[in-house]
């Protein structure tokens, strides 16, 4: 009696598998790869399944946070993920070289001016942001950390200045400047600004000269009781992210002066994000911290700013050959579903857009999927609002492991942009109680010999 039954890939069925593999290269529609392998002919013998064991779970991580696209800023307290405060260190060159502040200046304010591009939480509540001098030098050639630190002096410039996002609020009119971007304006201490003025004009000649005097900012906010938001900051927009030095000469007060220093791709910067999980839910709480990780059978939870990943296993997909004896496995399509839990969104909480899918290796270091190169379209990983569930397709990589060319070590999920971006989301597991299961949907071939 034959025996059907997932998985093993063979010589005769070689020519079709890689037929398989080529059709899936050509810039078709996804639905379409695979289909000519399907034949009325009693040779091949179709199924499809949804039943494939997933075996998963959530785990902390870290993520390179050196000289990113965005920095980040701002304190949140989630009720599933806890408390989180992201910040920012960096590097300042000036404005125009050679700068000299002439015979007895007077500060009006020192202002550091961020252009906010970006947030996610609750932007009603009021954050305190500290700024603090750094006493160690920052590097480019450094790589630096979500939980790197940098030393600093001791006094707090920004003085627990309190402030509340306005991330929609395009216009802003700040004495003579007019500013037409979303912005936070941080006042920092006389002192600070009167130690800028009295640097002289050599300090001021280039760039590392003035490094060697001011090594830069460490910016943080509070951890907030409730709610919260993290904004998100360009911190290369010298049009509107400028540490602003305002004066004016002792003998012409009515004649106010400004003058400014920004941050460039050649200066060093980082994300540095505190993450307080011990508050979030229990469920959360007792998988990632207590090592309950076969909670994650219900759900699994992802967060950016390099905080929570997902760990995807199917142990026994190397095991479905073992009961075929003349017969071999073509796999048309396998999808990797993953379905938004009722815990994942809602008006504060925004699901992200763009997910990663990653293979491991078993040194634990990971490596794109082959199915990655057929491009997105095919591949997947966006968020869909509609059936709120995210999808790739992963067929070449379950098929290599069937052939035995790849290693069966699991799968990374992730949210992409994890370095600069504040985002999370909590996903229904492989058994959830409630809504869709995360599942892997394979249609399959049995080729007979």
């Amino acid at each position: 009696m034959k025996k059907h039954h997932p998985f093993a890939l063979p010589l005769t069925a070689f020519v079709v598998a890689t037929l398989a593999l080529a059709l899936a290269s050509c810039k078709k529609s996804p639905d379409t790869i695979g289909n000519n392998l399907i034949s009325n002919d009693d040779y091949f013998e179709i199924y499809k399944t949804d039943t494939v064991e997933v075996v998963c779970h959530s785990y902390l991580d870290s993520v390179s946070t050196g000289n990113v696209i965005n920095v980040l800023l701002g304190s949140m307290n989630d009720p599933v993920f806890g408390g989180s405060e992201a910040g920012f260190y960096t590097q300042f060159r000036p404005s125009v070289a050679g700068q000299s502040f002439g015979n007895n200046p007077v500060l009006d304010s020192l202002v550091l001016q961020l252009s906010v591009t970006n947030y996610y939480g609750d932007t009603t509540v009021f954050q305190t942001v500290h700024a603090f001098e750094l006493s160690d030098t920052l590097s480019v050639l450094s790589t630096y950390y979500n939980t790197s630190e940098v030393s600093t002096f001791g006094v707090d410039h920004a003085n627990g200045y309190q402030f509340q996002p306005r991330p929609n609020t395009k216009m802003h009119i700040y004495g003579t400047d007019t500013v037409r971007q979303a912005v936070i304006r941080i006042p920092l201490s006389n002192e600070l600004g009167n130690y800028l003025m009295s640097l002289d004009t050599t300090s001021y000649s280039r760039p590392d000269l003035f490094k060697e005097h001011f090594k830069g900012l460490r910016l943080y906010c509070d951890p907030v009781s409730y709610s919260g938001a993290i904004c998100t900051i360009d911190p290369t927009n010298n049009t509107y992210t400028l540490l602003q030095l305002y004066y004016h000469a002792a003998a012409t007060p009515e004649k106010p002066m400004r003058y400014d220093f920004y941050t460039t791709s050649s200066d060093a910067y980082f994300n540095s994000i505190e993450h307080d999980y011990s508050i979030g839910s229990q469920d959360f709480v007792s998988q990632l911290l207590d090592g309950h990780t076969e909670l994650g059978k219900q759900q699994i939870y992802l967060q950016s700013m390099g905080g929570v990943k997902a760990k995807i296993l199917f142990p026994n997909l190397t095991h479905w050959a073992d009961t075929l004896e003349d017969s071999h496995i073509v796999i048309n399509e396998a999808k990797l579903v993953f379905p938004a839990s009722k815990l994942a969104t809602d008006s504060i909480y925004k699901a992200p857009t763009n997910f990663f899918l990653l293979g491991f290796n078993a040194d634990s270091t990971t490596f794109l999927l082959p199915d990655y190169f057929e491009g997105t379209n095919y591949f997947g990983g966006t968020y869909n609002s509609n059936s709120q569930s995210v999808t790739f397709r992963i067929s070449e990589y379950v098929q290599e492991v069937i052939m035995g060319k790849r290693e069966n070590c699991g799968l990374n999920l992730g949210i992409n942009g994890a370095a600069y971006n504040a985002q999370r989301l909590v996903i229904n597991g492989p058994e959830s109680d409630v809504g869709g299961k995360l599942r892997l949907e394979v249609i399959y071939s049995i080729v007979n010999e």
